[in-house]
C-alpha cells in the first residue's frame, strides 16, 4: 500500500537559505492528509521561529510529501 512522508524546511526567502530538513514521525495514508498536516506544522514551525525572525528573514516553510512503500 502507497503511503506518504512529510519533510518540511524552514527557508529564508532574503538569501534563499533552509535550515536542516525536518521529518515528523508520521507515515500518512493519502496526500491529502499529507498536505493538510503540512499546513498546520508549516505554522507551528512559524510560529516557533517568532514573528520578528519571520519578518527580518522573510522565512517560509517549503514542504514536500514524498511517495514510501508501505511493507
Amino acid at each position: 500500500m502507497t503511503k506518504f512522508i512529510l519533510i518540511l524546511q524552514v527557508c529564508s526567502f532574503l538569501t534563499g537559505e533552509c535550515k536542516a530538513p525536518i521529518q515528523p514521525e508520521i507515515t500518512y495514508n493519502d496526500w491529502a492528509e499529507c498536505a493538510a498536516d503540512a499546513s498546520l506544522k508549516s505554522l507551528e514551525l512559524l510560529q516557533k521561529e517568532g514573528k520578528a525572525s519571520v519578518n527580518q528573514y522573510r522565512l517560509a516553510v517549503k514542504f514536500g510529501c514524498y511517495q514510501v512503500n508501505d511493507t
